[in-house]
């Protein structure tokens, strides 16, 4: 599904991602972790095309999306869908509108049908002409998954989408997501927690200051298979 081959990005000459090489299987949950300043977000602008590399390349689905300076293909030829820590809904659209906005194809009502089975597989119903003003944070994260959930996409990108969100939520939407995961949509989760990554079961790789410094599962870098500091990082966030 994804091919990243020395991958970098410079920023007013600092490396916020460093020769990054990693590949990524159709329906894999893998889990870019690290801490606050890593470049994990830099590389999931990178993934979604929002930025182009300075050097090395990117395929996605088996073809160039990203090389040097360049962005072969932009964000909304990627088959992807995105949900950030800012659920970033529309205020002239109701809940329901929002949820539909990435539904491509068929008629206005089979999306919006659409939209109201992603709300409520994320915990929502009766959602219709719902002012999103009035939804509390958890319930605007939930549509902002939603809306990702119902696109038409290969590859589900989320950056710290539960840092929003108070500690039941976040429990709660994890088991939803896990449940949706299971039904083979790959997904990249961006994260500076640990357990978000050990309670999806996901592949991580580790960040440190643009580089990658660990590839594996979190029992392996717990274990110190891929070093002290590795092993720090899961154990003290788990």
């Amino acid at each position: 599904m994804l091919s990243v081959r020395c991958l970098s990005r410079l920023i007013a000459g600092r490396a916020v991602v460093s020769q990054l090489s990693f590949d990524m299987a159709a329906s894999e949950v893998l889990a870019i972790l690290g801490p606050s300043g890593s470049g994990k977000t830099s590389l999931l602008r990178l993934i979604a095309g929002f930025d182009a590399p300075s050097a090395g390349s990117l395929h996605l689905h088996g073809q160039l999306a990203s090389s040097a300076g360049r962005v072969h293909q932009p964000p909304e030829q990627r088959q992807l869908a995105l949900s950030f820590q800012d659920a970033t809904l529309f205020s002239h659209l109701d809940a329901v509108g929002n949820a539909a906005l990435a539904i491509r194809g068929g008629s206005k009502a089979s999306r919006l049908q659409r939209a109201r089975e992603a709300l409520h597989a994320m915990g929502l119903a009766q959602m219709d002409k719902r002012d999103v003003a009035t939804l509390s944070g958890g319930e605007a994260q939930r549509v902002s998954l939603a809306r990702a959930l119902a696109a038409d996409a290969k590859l589900l990108l989320l950056d710290e989408p539960f840092g929003n969100v108070d500690r039941l939520t976040r429990v709660d939407l994890l088991q939803r997501l896990k449940a949706r995961l299971a039904n083979g949509l790959g997904a990249i989760l961006i994260t500076h927690d640990p357990a978000d990554a050990v309670e999806l079961g996901a592949r991580v790789l580790l960040m440190r200051d643009g580089q990658l410094v660990a590839d594996g599962t979190a029992q392996a870098l717990a274990r110190g298979e891929h070093g002290d500091w590795a092993r720090s990082f899961l154990q003290a966030g788990v």
